[in-house]
């Protein structure tokens, strides 16, 4: 890594955690993190993960029952770092039974807010990887972050952020494995198996690594694969000692708590076959409605472009585009047959952040072939909207009645801010036109790295 790549990634880190910093949540906001923060108070009290003790527990619905005792349907990873600095900030007095507010303030910055500022430290590390200039790099990790779902999700303790940049921080280093270095092997399966135990979707990142891998030696998958085997092994032990099964325990309908029956009632179940008319209209909704890839993140096209771009590339360039969409097609597909929840209080898809990372990829090869004015128009008002609709999203990740839309109580939280406190709502506004500018100026098309991605052709 050069000195300018150094400062450059150090930059990169100190804006994004400093984002974050400014924008996370001091409060519970759903059952989502509100489960995972009665894990990290019953870990830090009570020394288990059973959370019957904990206040946070009292009117949650994401839990489960097993063998008497109620645990939160999250996996433990991301509670788990939580606790950590939860226990590190005691001794401060600073507890979330005593200080509620700056503990889960802390605990989220600490831990979702630092693996945000390094998924896009990543981004800004793969660019430079496929040869292009530190400023499109820059300008590439600064889309990754502001102008998609991730941002929203950074600032609540969530676990798609971490997975999501753990899946691109694992195929950053089989890409610098190829010269060699049994070590990025190593971090690469690490990585993966990490991307598993934050969000057990992750695993779906782990194709993007069986792409990256085609065809090398069996070395580099065995070494992948043993550095990340202890840590998907700890996450199956984890689920039999909660559910008595090694599925998550999304999969597991016997210990649902959050879906009471009546007796002689049927359980929910995780797999449900619908009619293609179902299917058709959920993946409307997936892709362009409440919850629609497109919808919250026209950015997505951008990215869609880069991909071709790629493609024509050939070599490993070729191949990283394989992986993306390989990897995004079966993501999706899980989602549309396994788990469809259309109902969720999110803003937008929040599982799709577990892809954002890995979409930015092909950001840079796009913004490098974009060259006639429709076409700069065209992706400058891409940005602009996802970057503004990324910002909406910071007001209330979690909210709404069972279907809104996140455009509908997203807006209306934002509306309760200006009634409520109509001097900082202004200066909201006035730093997102700020930010806004700041990115396009960022970009600035046409971008002239004609040549960035020839250095990376080798398949």
């Amino acid at each position: 890594m050069t000195a300018v790549d150094r400062r450059m990634t150090i930059t990169v880190f100190v804006i994004a955690f400093g984002l974050c910093a400014l924008l996370t949540k001091t409060h519970v906001t759903s059952w989502n993190d509100g489960s995972r923060i009665a894990t990290v108070d019953a870990l830090t009290a009570n020394k288990t993960f059973a959370i019957d003790g904990s206040p946070f527990a009292e009117n949650l619905g994401d839990k489960i029952l097993f063998r008497g005792r109620h645990y939160s349907d999250k996996p433990p990873l991301l509670s788990v770092g939580a606790a950590g600095i939860a226990a590190l900030a005691a001794p401060l007095g600073i507890t979330l039974r005593h200080t509620p507010a700056t503990a889960i303030y802390l605990v989220t910055l600490l831990t979702v807010g630092v693996w945000f500022a390094v998924g896009c430290c990543y981004v800004y590390a793969v660019q430079r990887l496929l040869g292009f200039s530190p400023r499109v790099g820059a300008a590439v990790a600064a889309l990754s972050g502001l102008g998609t779902l991730a941002l929203p999700y950074a600032i609540v303790l969530s676990n798609h952020v971490p997975c999501g940049a753990s899946g691109l921080a694992g195929c950053y280093h089989l890409i610098r494995a190829r010269d060699g270095s049994r070590v990025h092997d190593v971090l690469a399966g690490m990585f993966f198996a990490l991307a598993y135990a934050f969000d057990p979707a992750g695993i779906v990142l782990a194709i993007a690594g069986a792409v990256l891998l085609w065809r090398a030696p069996a070395r580099r998958w065995l070494l992948s694969i043993a550095a990340g085997a202890p840590i998907v092994a700890l996450q199956l032990a984890y689920n039999v000692l909660v559910s008595g099964s090694v599925l998550p325990t999304a999969f597991t309908a016997d210990v649902w708590t959050e879906f009471p029956r009546q007796p002689g009632e049927t359980a929910p179940q995780p797999f449900e076959l619908l009619s293609l008319d179902d299917y058709a209209r959920l993946a409307m909704n997936l892709l362009f409605g409440g919850k629609g890839l497109l919808s919250y993140t026209p950015l997505v096209l951008v990215s869609g472009y880069g991909v071709v771009v790629m493609w024509k590339a050939g070599g490993l360039v070729r191949r990283l585009a394989y992986a993306i969409v390989i990897t995004m097609v079966v993501y999706f597909a899980l989602i549309l047959t396994l788990q469809n929840d259309f109902g969720a209080k999110n803003y937008g898809e929040r599982r799709y952040v577990d892809l954002f990372f890995l979409m930015g990829i092909a950001l840079g090869p796009a913004l490098a072939s974009v060259r006639s004015r429709l076409a700069v128009v065209a992706t400058r008002l891409c940005i602009t909207l996802s970057v503004c609709i990324a910002a909406l999203g910071t007001v209330a990740p979690f909210g709404g009645e069972r279907g809104q839309s996140g455009f509908s109580f997203g807006s209306a939280e934002f509306g309760a801010l200006m009634r409520r406190a109509p001097v900082q709502a202004d200066i909201d506004v006035l730093v997102l036109v700020v930010i806004v500018a700041l990115v396009l100026w960022l970009v600035s098309l046409p971008v002239r790295d004609e040549a960035a991605l020839s250095g990376s052709r080798s398949g």
